[in-house]
């Protein structure tokens, strides 16, 4: 018999400037200067359904601690962030999958989305 297994997910937003150097580019290229973005963050956990709950996780106590990577993230400038990199999304779905997986058993995808841009990333760790 197969036990079935649920995906919850949570969702924020946050505003963020970054500037991409490209050393290709003779000029730095087109992302060299100081620009923003409204991200959208998806964040899906992968379970079975426990507890007198009966659900994968709480999503309350996980929008409270998205609350807190929100916290970090909003109106800062990426390429200042420690741990992150060069500020691409790849980095940056990196960047909060380490930092969430610790505290989120389960953790299965982050999705960020740049909507305005119809453009994202999505990364689904081991």
């Amino acid at each position: 018999m197969t036990v079935a297994s649920f995906e919850v997910f949570r969702e924020f937003y946050f505003e963020a400037a970054h500037a991409l150097y490209d050393p290709e580019a003779k000029d730095g290229g087109k992302y060299r200067n100081l620009h923003g973005h409204s991200f959208r963050v998806r964040v899906t956990l992968r379970g079975e359904r426990h507890g007198e709950e009966q659900w994968v996780m709480d999503l309350g106590k996980l929008g409270r601690r998205l609350a807190e990577l929100r916290e970090k993230l909003d109106h800062s400038f990426l390429n200042d962030l420690e741990g992150l990199g060069k500020p691409t999304l790849e980095n940056l779905c990196l960047y909060i999958w380490r930092d969430l997986a610790p505290a989120l058993p389960g953790l299965c995808e982050i999705g960020i989305f740049r909507d305005s841009c119809f453009e994202g990333c999505v990364y689904r760790g081991n």
